[in-house]
């Protein structure tokens, strides 16, 4: 039986003040491959190519280039992994969730209605990898009560939090939220056009 390697990463914020400048939209996704040096070998090699130094790290929101972007996700098209997706509308949201849920709680709701998803044979003993978020241990024990209170059994053997520049899987599901988010709020679909195949869902919450 195959081990998967998940990872996630969001794109725009939990916060509901919009008064304030929050984002309208805030999308989770989280990647699954079963060949992840592999997968983080394809970032090197992209880094390589382009002559960008080692440390680079890939964000949606940091490519300036248009040309440069189609060519991460030519790569990314054709590269084993696959993914799951949430977006929510905030201005949405009952009350319920601006009365009673903090920034950190919509964060672990939005991950865990993701994970739930994936079918459970494919979290079966896997690791699950997500970008810090906040207090990163606190953030971790939160998602394990986000999933024991919703009665998820994730299945996953371990969890862990790490800096986005630290782990190229985090970065490519950043790759993928910022597509999303960039096709919702901003009408742009170009970059996730090219990658809508490699997604299994994509949630689009209500």
């Amino acid at each position: 039986m195959l081990t998967f390697t998940f990872a996630g990463d969001e794109a725009g914020d939990v916060s509901l003040n919009f008064e304030k400048g929050a984002s309208r939209y805030f999308v989770v996704v989280v990647i699954a491959t079963s060949e992840p040096d592999a997968l983080r070998e394809l970032l090197e090699n992209i880094r390589k190519e382009n002559r960008l130094s080692p440390s680079h790290e890939f964000g949606f929101h940091n490519i300036s280039s248009a040309q440069f972007r189609q060519r991460i996700f030519t790569t990314l098209r054709s590269a084993n992994f696959e993914a799951w997706a949430l977006i929510v509308d905030k201005t949405t949201l009952p009350e319920t969730f601006r009365l009673f849920m903090s920034g950190l709680d919509l964060y672990t709701f939005f991950v865990s209605e993701v994970v739930e998803r994936i079918p459970p044979e494919k979290r079966a003993g896997a690791t699950l990898i997500l970008d810090e978020f906040g207090y990163p241990e606190h953030t971790r024990e939160e998602i394990k009560r986000m999933f024991k209170k919703r009665n998820i059994k994730h299945g996953f053997n371990r969890i862990s939090m790490r800096r986005s520049k630290q782990e190229a899987l985090i970065q490519i599901a950043d790759l993928i939220a910022g597509s999303i988010l960039r096709r919702d709020a901003h009408n742009q679909s170009e970059s996730y056009d090219m990658i809508a195949g490699k997604i299994v869902e994509l949630i689009e919450y209500r």
